[in-house]
């Protein structure tokens, strides 16, 4: 096997880095952490260029990246597709063809959708802000995520949305850290699965490491502006 090197944004806000991250650990793959700095990242002024982000080893300018060799994959889902080959034991899709294409439907959606809920909800770990009401549009999105959960589990039977925890749980992971940070109330049916991730081996390794992950002071600014505290996850342990 070649040496695998994941390179993200720090594990606190990127909610793209963290998909990936949980389905090499979920798999017990040994790779390496690289975390780069964007330093004008959530401030105003001009954004790295395309050639000091290529520089700091990224593909198209964004990340996360993983380094298989001297072989770069980016982009979150096709990272997980790499893992789910690479370690089947890992069991990262489900069993049959037909419910791999349900799984691999909603992860596209999350990878392509929910504009408004993530514009309006930034992904911030340990963050909360309190009495946060969304827009129309990001609450028509935060409906439909619950509507996924309720369908694949409803039919799965749960504890996760295929049964097993898989990539499709790793791409909707963020977006319950999301839910918390923002006060969205998770409906008592989903309680159980929102349980369920926060025990998962590979969850709670992702969160002891986004601990002692840098800061990216624009993103703290950024919620602090909306009444919000970076750290009141960690107040409350």
């Amino acid at each position: 096997m070649p040496a695998l090197k994941l390179t993200v944004l720090s594990l606190r806000y990127s909610s793209w880095s963290m998909r990936p991250w949980l389905a090499l650990t979920h798999a017990a793959a040994k790779f390496e952490t690289e975390t780069v700095d964007l330093p004008h990242l959530g401030r105003p002024g001009a954004p790295m260029s395309l050639a000091e982000r290529r520089a700091l080893g990224s593909v198209r300018g964004l990340f996360p990246v993983l380094r298989v060799g001297d072989t770069p994959i980016h982009e979150s889902l096709a990272i997980c597709e790499y893992v789910a080959e690479a370690y089947p034991r890992a069991g990262l899709w489900p069993m049959s063809a037909q419910t791999r294409g349900e799984a691999r439907a909603i992860c596209c959606e999350m990878l392509s959708g929910f504009g408004d809920m993530r514009r309006e909800l930034s992904c911030h770990l340990f963050g909360r802000v309190p009495a946060f009401k969304p827009g129309a549009a990001a609450q028509a999105d935060i409906a439909r995520v619950f509507e996924i959960w309720s369908e694949k589990l409803g039919r799965s039977g749960g504890p996760f949305l295929f049964g097993r925890f898989s990539v499709a749980d790793a791409m909707f992971y963020p977006v319950l850290t999301r839910f918390r940070t923002y006060g969205v109330a998770i409906p008592s049916a989903l309680a159980p699965y929102a349980q369920a991730m926060d025990a998962q081996p590979a969850v709670r390794a992702l969160v002891d490491v986004a601990r002692a992950a840098p800061r990216i002071a624009g993103y703290d600014d950024n919620l602090r502006r909306l009444g919000g505290d970076p750290d009141a996850a960690l107040h409350a342990r």
